[in-house]
Formats: structure tokens, sequence, C-alpha cells
């Protein structure tokens, strides 16, 4: 993990007004565009939700620090019995149900789901419209990552979500082991991080993130799972977006 400053400077998650976080104001920032970076991550979670074992039986599926956003949901359906989304934040759960109720999918999520549908050929046929098999598979439950139970599900998403709760290395470490405990041992990981990311901005409030590169998540994780692949994708010296120049993927198996 990268230095960005002495330990007593470094602020952590409690530091932060998470009540400022504006759910709607993220999405339209993050993916009112849809990018070819969103398209590739999709991808890399489909193969290991693909791989996930059981192989062929419907999973137990949790995402963790969902957010406002569809696509972990979007990656694991076409294998989940029940998907879970592990959220603390009263606005992005808020964000979440109400999403789930929309009759209509927004245009973003269709993008989205065309590129999963894509990505689960030709095992599996799905349907053009998923928002009626995720509202009968999903629910939006209130907690902490830091609370996370163990040894539940089956397999485990989590995008964008250990590296920028904090700036501190200690609870970024904390919040990846109860990520890669609250799977049965031997169950799928698919997790995706911001690369290099020194925080980001929504509606003008800050944000914290934790530097990463691949190496510093395989470390970060290899206690805790096996058959770790990291793999960067889009990483550059600008900023796409605010707090987002590439990410890592990685994916593995609960120890």
């Amino acid at each position: 993990m990268s230095d960005n400053g002495p330990p007593e400077a470094r602020l952590g998650n409690a530091d932060y007004q998470w009540g400022k976080f504006d759910p709607e104001a993220y999405f339209q920032h993050y993916y009112g565009e849809p990018h070819p970076d969103d398209e590739r991550m999709i991808r890399c979670a489909i193969a290991a939700m693909k791989q996930a074992p059981p192989i062929g039986a419907e999973l137990d599926v949790v995402d963790v620090g969902t957010g406002p956003s569809l696509i972990p949901f979007l990656c694991a359906l076409p294998r989940a019995r029940h998907l879970t989304a592990w959220e603390y934040a009263d606005g992005n759960i808020a964000w979440l149900e109400s999403e789930l109720r929309r009759k209509a999918m927004r245009s973003q999520w269709r993008h989205f789901w065309n590129v999963a549908r894509q990505a689960y050929q030709p095992e599996y046929s799905l349907s053009d419209d998923p928002m009626p098999l995720l509202r009968e598979k999903s629910i939006v439950r209130r907690g902490s990552i830091f609370d996370l139970p163990e040894r539940t599900w089956d397999a485990a998403t989590m995008f964008f979500c250990a590296e920028s709760i904090t700036e501190r290395p200690d609870e970024f470490g904390a919040a990846c082991a109860a990520y890669a405990r609250c799977v049965k041992r031997g169950g799928a990981l698919a997790a995706a991080f911001l690369a290099h990311s020194a925080g980001y901005l929504v509606k003008a409030n800050r944000f914290p993130a934790l530097p990463l590169s691949a190496d510093s998540i395989l470390k970060a994780f290899a206690p805790h799972a096996e058959h770790l692949k990291a793999e960067a994708i889009g990483i550059v010296q600008r900023e796409v977006r605010s707090g987002y120049s590439g990410l890592v993927f990685l994916s593995g198996n609960a120890r």
C-alpha cells in the first residue's frame, strides 16, 4: 500500500460525514456515461461468478458496500439463489430500494445488462429485462463491512468499497479480512478496487481512498484467500472521473 502521510494525518472511516454522500449525484457522475473500464470490470466479475463453486448450482451471494449501483447484482444474478446488498449508508439503502422498485431500467443499467448477458453466453440464455428477477431475489440489509457475519454466503462481490471508506491501511486490512471471511471456505471472491486514488468528490464533498496497486491488494488478501488473481484495468495518469484513473480487479477463493 502506498504511504499517504504519517498515521496521525490519515483520516479513518468515522472521520467522514457519510450522511452527506449523495447517491444520485454519485450515480450520475460515475455511471451516467458508461465507460469501457466498466464493461471490462463486468466481464471479469462474470468470469469469476461463472467459476464460483459449486459450478452450476445456485448461490447465495452478497455484495458488500453496494452503494448506488446495480452492477454487482447484474453480474451475479444468473448464478444467484438470493442476492444481498450489505450497505451501511441510509441514503444508499433508500436509493437502492427505490431503484429496485422502478418499473423500467435506466438506460445505463440496460447497457450494462447487455454486457452481462453477452458475457454469460453461451451457457446462459437470459431475459432482456432482469428487473423482475432482481426484485424477486434481492434484499438490502443495513450493516457495516466491519460487522459482516462469518462464513455465511457462497460467494461475495465488492466494488470500490474497502479502499474508498478510509485512508488508514489498518482499516483497509480489517475491511478486506471481514469481506473474505463472510463467505464459506472455498467460496468465490470477486472485487474491484480503485487504483492509486487519493480520494473522490461527490457534490463538492470529499470522501477518502487509500492509494493501492495490484501488489498491495494481493498482499492484503494473501492471508485470507487462495488462487488469487489481480488484473489492472484502464490505468492512466490522469483522472477519468473524480478519484478514478483505473482499477484493479481481484478474484480468488476464501481460505
